[in-house]
């Protein structure tokens, strides 16, 4: 069968473009290699305010585009209502009959190859959609969800009202993650790691792990930049509660530690939506960028880059984007999960505070070093981990599903 004559639903919970953090990046990043394949895409995405013509027609480069109007916000009253049902907050706040009656009118009879859904979120509409069309579905893991909750009600104290809360809806998440994984077709976890979490809980699901990773021509060390060999980066969301724990733990921690030996250090924080609160440490070192356009400059500027991160799933696409472009990377066991590099490859796996300040302190003192590691990070990202080779993997799956349907 000819790849141009391959047609895909993809289900998204979000719009990806702009492709500004790690989740849009992941989606939009598969999207972009199955057009590339020559594949005739219908891209179905949820969206909840209204999105920049601008960031339709980049979408539009690539899929059809189609819009379901539904939003996923864990509101109040959705929190109070899961107090009183047996299934996960997170999985079903993604469907009801309304959302199913759109995706309806979009498929209006139409023939798909197979059904490419992004996140365990999707799986239940891509089943409906799978219902209708009698097409192969897909699931993308971008995380192993449940373990998510399971680490964040680590965090918070056991009885707390919170902490039994986040733990009851982590046992409802884990249950449904075992109920839905195997109803796929073939499920397509982002590390080895969580493909041992999903054979643990559903093993007579079909696994094929196949990472996530940068497109190198994007990621190229800027010699006519001048880098501050004293300035540490992050480039993260702070929506995400467990992003700003993790750099208000590096702030409050480990960076007044490194200032004592390095009084000049600086720490630039970009993303999205940072704190107000980030502000009190501006007079310490802290410079607050926010949102940048594009992060690749401000990469290239700095000496290290940071990923304090001890709630998560999945794999840091940011990890991948600092090290491709040449920054060695400290950071916790749990946010370089899955990405298989250490030391001696530019990425420093570090959780105490002692060790973070010694390995800060070291790559600091010795430029020489620093410089050499990062032609090994980059080096280390291009043989492992780019788009098109990972998406591959999924394609080459699907094509086995159509073979079997024809």
């Amino acid at each position: 069968m000819s790849s141009n004559n391959i047609r895909v639903l993809q289900l998204s919970p979000q719009f990806p473009f702009p492709a500004d953090d790690g989740g849009k990046i992941g989606i939009s990043s598969i999207l972009k290699c199955f057009s590339e394949k020559g594949f005739d895409i219908d891209f179905v995405s949820y969206i909840s305010n209204k999105v920049h013509p601008t960031d339709i027609k980049e979408a539009e480069k690539y899929a059809k585009v189609y819009f379901i109007e539904h939003s996923t916000k864990n509101t109040p009253e959705k929190i109070f209502a899961s107090l009183f049902q047996n299934t996960s907050l997170y999985i079903h706040k993604h469907i009801n009959s309304d959302v199913q009656h759109q995706l309806k009118s979009i498929i209006n009879n139409n023939h798909y190859d197979f059904i490419h859904a992004d996140h365990s979120a999707m799986c239940l509409l891509g089943l409906y959609a799978k219902s209708i069309t009698n097409a192969p579905l897909g699931l993308r893991l971008h995380n192993i969800e449940h373990k998510i909750w399971e680490r964040y009600a680590d965090s918070l104290p056991q009885n707390s009202p919170k902490g039994l809360y986040i733990r009851h809806q982590a046992n409802l998440l884990r249950n449904d993650e075992k109920f839905l994984f195997p109803q796929a077709d073939i499920c397509f976890p982002i590390t080895e790691v969580d493909k041992r979490d999903a054979m643990q809980i559903a093993p007579e699901g079909k696994y094929v792990t196949a990472s996530a990773g940068v497109y190198p021509e994007e990621w190229e060390m800027d010699p006519s930049i001048i880098r501050n060999p004293h300035e540490i980066v992050i480039a993260t969301v702070y929506s995400w509660v467990h992003n700003v724990d993790g750099v208000l733990w590096f702030i409050e921690n480990v960076f007044p530690k490194v200032k004592e030996v390095y009084p000049d250090v600086t720490l630039t924080l970009i993303g999205k939506n940072p704190p107000s609160d980030f502000q009190k440490y501006t007079d310490k070192g802290v410079n607050v960028i926010g949102y940048v356009p594009k992060v690749q400059p401000y990469l290239n500027k700095a000496a290290l880059y940071i990923a304090p991160l001890f709630v998560g799933s999945g794999i840091r696409i940011k990890i991948l984007e600092a090290m491709a472009i040449g920054l060695p990377v400290i950071a916790t066991s749990v946010a370089s999960e899955g990405i298989n590099g250490d030391d001696k490859d530019g990425l420093f796996i570090r959780d105490r505070v002692e060790d973070w300040v010694d390995t800060i302190v070291s790559l600091l003192k010795e430029p020489d070093i620093t410089e050499h590691l990062r032609i090994k990070a980059q080096t280390f990202i291009r043989e492992n981990y780019s788009w098109k080779k990972n998406v591959d993997i999924m394609i080459n799956e699907y094509i086995k599903l159509i073979s079997k349907q024809i």
